[in-house]
């Protein structure tokens, strides 16, 4: 279920891997101005529970999650990973200072930049996270995790895919055959938004339909059909804003060598 944009992001493991690289690079600088008792470390194995989003991005197609869950994802397998290792540490007022580079008085305008710590360790400018940070990314800390020029592009292929001819025709195919199990839906989206599917467990019909949904779907070709069309399309996107992706790619590369490098 890959997807060309999939190129130009952090895959989960990717995650993973720099937010332990982040906080290893941060400790060590914590511990060289005076905390030599501060030791966090995302822990490991969190991505291995986890999907890209790309997996249900044309609806449910497993009849057997249909079958026991209708168009509720199972979160607990299927959930992208959004933190790794739980909340950070908690921090004193001084150990916070160190940590961003800001001074724990603060003023009415600009905060005052920390300098040194009670022992007189001197603070770097953007704090011990900032400076760790843009080791990690090659001085461009800022576009760490922002994903939103891809999602943005990802959101405009998807969008785009609904009026290819080939999915249009995919999704008449998928309406006959879900009409021949007495059922009427227009295109896979509009039976899994049915309204009268809510509650927090999902419902008899709302199972029937989802099961009937994932057979037509692979009696149809539908998703193979749909993922093609829009694999097209954000190929078109790529050859379209080559040099912003290209700029994201090359920093993704910049973490994922560093983060190895730190882990090494």
């Amino acid at each position: 279920m890959s997807l060309p944009f999939d190129a130009y992001q952090l895959s989960p493991e990717d995650y993973e891997r720099s937010q332990q690289a982040l906080w290893k690079l941060t400790t060590a600088c914590m511990q060289d101005v005076g905390f030599t008792s501060l030791g966090f470390a995302p822990s490991a194995g969190a991505s291995e529970q986890s999907e890209a989003h790309e997996d249900l991005r044309y609806g449910t197609y497993n009849q057997q999650e249909a079958e026991r869950l209708g168009y509720r994802p199972d979160f607990g397998q299927h959930a992208r990973v959004a933190a790794v290792g739980g909340e950070e540490p908690r921090l004193t007022a001084e150990e916070e200072a160190a940590l961003d580079g800001v001074s724990p008085g603060r003023t009415d305008g600009e905060p005052a930049r920390a300098r040194s710590t009670r022992g007189a360790e001197p603070v770097p400018e953007e704090g011990c996270y900032g400076q760790a940070l843009d080791e990690l990314t090659g001085g461009q800390g800022e576009t760490y995790l922002d994903d939103s020029t891809v999602e943005e592009l990802g959101g405009q292929s998807y969008e785009t895919s609904l009026e290819d001819p080939k999915v249009a025709a995919v999704f008449a195919r998928w309406s006959a055959c879900m009409a021949a199990k007495s059922l009427t839906c227009k295109s896979p989206i509009d039976a899994n938004n049915d309204p009268s599917f809510t509650g927090d467990v999902a419902g008899t019909k709302e199972k029937q339909v989802a099961t009937a949904d994932t057979q037509c779907k692979h009696s149809t070709g539908l998703v193979s059909v749909w993922h093609d069309a829009e694999a097209a399309i954000q190929r078109g996107l790529i050859s379209e804003n080559g040099t912003k992706l290209a700029r994201i790619q090359a920093l993704n590369a910049v973490i994922r060598a560093k983060s190895a490098a730190v882990l090494r």
